[in-house]
């Protein structure tokens, strides 16, 4: 492949970028990585383009490199480029990206170990570029690479612990020589280091004597099987892992220790938070080493802004607890978050970080083991006075300061307490007048957060409790919108307060509220909303549904509702029912609710909801009320149910509503045309026939038999189903179209519905089999209607032309082989005399011979059953066991059609049919 330009790989970059997956389609994995490889050899394309084109290496390692052959072979061919380029300062970039990329595709492909040649070639390299201290050999441009290659190192010993555990004194001799801005890099590699070393001596049963002194002098290979059963080490969990050296064996780690604490001066906030943490867990291992060490410290500490500087003091309490902190500085650094919350020049994300802190303070003695939210025992009413929330602050600062002096106000008593609760029921209610003004919806949300804050802490209160119900009656009176909120705080505060009746009392009055409304055009208006709420309440067993059902029977007979067949609406009162199904007491309004389904079925102009109510009302009247609800929330999986049904979910979005309703087309898009059957050849003579023929016994009993066994035969009519007319061109592709037949009289047995896939505008029309399974064979027509989708996704009903069934469609062939015979012997069967059924008949008209064959052989062709001279033997079969025997022949110019029958009934169609042949396809006689 050609080499491609700085644009060209900009756009595929950023095309990549976008969406990998769809990018790597259209291109393999394997070719699109071989190119980028060759072009980064490309001296044409410049730098920038070049640390473009690595970074997908650095986002997308895994699918550029799939396994670890291909991983390999990456690394390598970047390995040799890097080793190839000059160490110019100009290429200084590319390098650490080579640097960044190579690791990266090692790691994510677990890659990095000791059978990998290029992963052992890489780590020396790094090794080899933090040798050069102080730029000595390559100069201060190639500082940077030093950096990246120390963070290489940091980022490798994290994956994999102790791999530098035996290269101690080599990277404490580096991190000691570095004096330029390289040192931090230098200083928190070591750190990370001599941590996982310890922690690796620490979990090895038997250690000999003088081995940590070994491992702070050791200076060997890279530990590659460091990682196995490494135990991951957690200070505040109780089980620790730990050394017991003799205090002559950790003064040499004291040493390092003090020095690394002192040279933190020198770092930034987040790498002495980092180099803290390193330090606090070798000190927790090593029990022989005294937490004072932490003392010089914690006087530059206790007085930091810095939020990564003051989150390692909680992490030295969290460890050390009593034994580095006293009382006193327990109290201050409860004052000092204290303070931190309310500075006015820290951002507000600061202060809730402190805020959060007082709430997960690392007590020395801890009363409560809980590792949620606990309040410190130091903690008291007067300390945080100030924080009390108003209005004018932001809305998680509101929320955040509410809960904190709420769980104050809860563990304390006295006057204090006390009326610390009613200026929180003051701040609720002042944001309640606010929401009650049309308040914005951050407001909304923050009132109804702060309910349920009240409500947790505060339930027990009544006087509070009774107030805070009456306002949110209101609320909702003067704003029915908010039902989700409610549904929402009944939800959430019935979860919390699993025994207490705060969230059912609130649902009973809301119910009474909602039902006591008269049923008029702000009724109406609001009826989503108050059904989403009468839905919710009749999930609580404990509340009678008896008033609901009333309602809802007021609500859809005295009103329009039903005409109007909304289908959001209609589900959400289906909503309703359905948990009233499911209700505890459904005896008590088992009437009510069959009322109220009966009418839903026969009036709401939606097929939808009269379908569903028409199978609530079935479940209602035949299925046990145990068996109610494992019906309504049956779900596909064994042992889950469903926690929303399909039309719970519908009626939260009424956009779904256009999609799942069925349109009617403006006019007649469709139709039915009969499929033409070839021209059959009409037998030459009766013995071309009889030839081949077995002689019966008794061909009759045989026949009759037959027709008894094969009573409910199919009569298959063939139709080509095709566009009507000019049609839009929406229409012009139409799937899964389901054709349904309805019968006009008593005739035919029922015809099931029939699919068809697809319909397009230019293409063959498919074919349609009509099965007929006829009761009387007399002629009738058929309603036909079909339902469709468009390929907008929508679904449409159009009424089809009455399909006709004519009496020459019901014709049926005799049976061969025995065909000649079997007419014979009927023929002399049916005589007139024989039965009162039995009937003989003539139909004359003027023909001549050629026109009597050529209408023989246009309409009764596969009927003949012998054609001798010009005379014909026409036998028909009308389902289900009925027959119609011809013997046609020309004299004087008339063809004379001598007919017999077992039902006389149909004579008259018959001769119908003979006289419209006749004058249809024959030319009158020339005098």
């Amino acid at each position: 492949m050609a080499e491609r330009s700085n644009s060209s790989w900009a756009r595929n970059v950023v095309s990549f970028s976008a969406n990998p997956k769809s990018f790597l389609l259209n291109m393999a994995a394997e070719g699109f990585v071989d190119d980028l490889l060759k072009d980064l050899k490309c001296e044409n394309l410049n730098e920038q383009t070049k640390v473009s084109m690595l970074s997908l290496f650095l986002e997308f390692p895994t699918l550029l490199c799939p396994d670890k052959t291909s991983s390999e072979v990456t690394t390598e061919i970047l390995m040799n480029i890097l080793q190839e380029m000059s160490p110019s300062p100009k290429d200084i970039t590319l390098r650490c990206h080579l640097l960044l990329a190579v690791e990266t595709i090692l790691i994510t492909t677990d890659n990095f170990n000791w059978n990998c040649k290029i992963a052992q070639e890489f780590a020396s390299l790094l090794m080899h570029i933090i040798s050069d201290v102080n730029d000595k050999k390559q100069g201060a441009a190639n500082r940077p690479l030093r950096v990246v290659a120390c963070e290489c190192l940091r980022e490798l010993e994290n994956c994999y612990p102790g791999l530098l555990s035996q290269r101690l004194e080599q990277l404490y001799t580096l991190q000691q020589q570095e004096v330029s801005r390289a040192h931090q890099s230098y200083l928190v590699l070591y750190s990370i280091a001599l941590k996982n070393a310890i922690q690796l001596l620490a979990q090895k049963d038997g250690l000999p004597t003088g081995a940590l002194k070994q491992m702070l002098m050791s200076n060997d290979s890279f530990l590659w099987n460091a990682t196995k059963d490494m135990k991951e080490l957690r200070p505040t969990s109780g089980e620790q892992l730990f050394l017991l050296p003799a205090n002559n064996e950790t003064k040499e780690l004291k040493s390092i220790l003090a020095l690394l604490l002192e040279d933190s001066y020198l770092l930034t906030s987040v790498c002495q938070n980092t180099l803290f943490w390193h330090i606090i867990q070798v000190v927790a291992m090593v029990r022989t080493i005294s937490p004072a060490i932490f003392k010089s410290q914690l006087v530059r500490l206790f007085g930091t802004k810095n939020i990564s500087c003051f989150h390692s003091i909680l992490q030295m309490k969290a460890v050390f607890t009593d034994s580095l902190f006293t009382a006193e500085d327990e109290h201050f650094l409860l004052q000092r978050l204290v303070g931190m919350t309310l500075h006015p020049l820290l951002s507000t994300p600061v202060k809730l970080f402190y805020l959060d802190c007082l709430l997960h303070f690392p007590e020395n003695r801890p009363l409560n083991s809980n590792p949620g939210e606990n309040l410190p025992v130091l903690l008291t009413v007067q300390m945080t006075s100030l924080l009390f929330p108003n209005i004018f602050n932001d809305c998680r600062t509101m929320l955040c300061r509410q809960n904190l002096l709420s769980m104050v106000y809860l563990e304390n008593e006295g006057f204090h307490a006390e009326r610390g609760i009613g200026y929180l029921f003051e701040h609720l209610m002042s944001l309640y007048s606010m929401v009650d003004r049309n308040a914005s919806r951050e407001i909304v949300a923050t009132f109804f957060r702060s309910t349920y804050l009240f409500v947790r802490y505060f339930h027990f209160c009544e006087k509070h409790m009774e107030n805070l119900t009456r306002s949110l009656l209101d609320l909702y009176k003067n704003s029915s919108i908010l039902a989700p909120y409610f549904i929402s705080l009944i939800n959430e505060t019935q979860v919390l307060l699993e025994f207490q009746t705060w969230p059912v009392s609130l649902s009973k009055a809301l119910q009474r509220q909602i039902v006591e409304l008269p049923v008029d055009q702000t009724t109406l208006k609001n009826s989503p909303w108050h059904l989403k709420i009468l839905s919710r309440v009749a999930q609580e067993n404990t509340v009678s549904q008896t008033c609901t059902i009333m309602f809802l029977r007021r609500l859809v007979a005295h009103s329009d509702l039903c005409l109007q067949g909304d289908w959001g609406l209609g589900n959400a009162l289906l909503s309703v029912c359905k948990h009233v199904l499911q209700h505890e007491h459904l005896d008590k309004v088992f009437m009510s609710l069959a009322d109220l389904l009966q009418y839903l079925m026969h009036h709401f102009e939606d097929i939808d909801i009269q379908d569903r109510s028409r199978f609530y009302y079935i479940l209602l009247t035949n299925v046990s009320s145990d068996k109610l609800g494992k019906v309504l929330n049956m779900s596909p999986t064994v042992g889950q149910t469903k926690a929303r049904s399909l039309s719970s979910i519908m009626t939260e979005s009424e956009n779904f509503s256009t999609l799942l309703t069925i349109h009617n087309t403006e006019k007649i898009i469709l139709k039915l045309c009969p499929v033409l059957d070839p021209l059959t050849v009409i037998p030459t003579s009766p013995e071309t026939l009889t030839e081949e023929n077995s002689e019966s016994e008794h061909p009759i009993e045989e026949h009759y038999r037959h027709l008894d066994a094969h009573r409910t035969s199919l009569l298959p009519l063939k139709y080509h189903l095709t566009f009507k007319g000019d049609i839009e061109e929406k229409y012009q592709k139409l799937f899964c179209i389901i054709l349904q037949f309805d019968l006009t009289d008593c005739f035919y047995e029922p015809i099931g519905d029939i699919n068809v896939p697809c319909l397009y505008m230019g293409r063959k029309p498919p074919v349609v089999t009509v099965n007929l399974v006829p009761k009387d064979p007399y002629p009738s027509y058929l309603v036909v209607n079909a339902t469709f989708s468009t390929p907008d996704g929508l679904t449409y009903h159009t009424r089809l032309d009455p399909l006709p069934v004519s009496f020459p469609e019901l014709f049926v062939p005799f049976p061969l082989p025995s065909s000649c015979q079997l007419f014979d012997k009927l023929w002399h069967s049916l005589m007139a005399v024989d039965s009162k059924d039995n009937e003989e008949s003539m139909f004359c008209y003027k023909m001549s011979e050629s026109s009597l064959h050529d209408v023989v052989l246009s309409h009764f062709s596969k009927l003949v059953v012998a054609h001798h001279g010009h005379e014909y033997k026409i036998g028909i079969v009308l389902p289900p066991r009925f027959h119609i025997l011809m013997s046609a022949q020309v004299q004087d110019e008339t063809v004379q059609f001598h007919i017999r029958t077992d039902n006389w009934k149909l004579l008259p169609y018959m001769n119908a049919h003979l006289l419209d042949v006749s004058t249809k396809d024959i030319a009158p006689l020339e005098n």
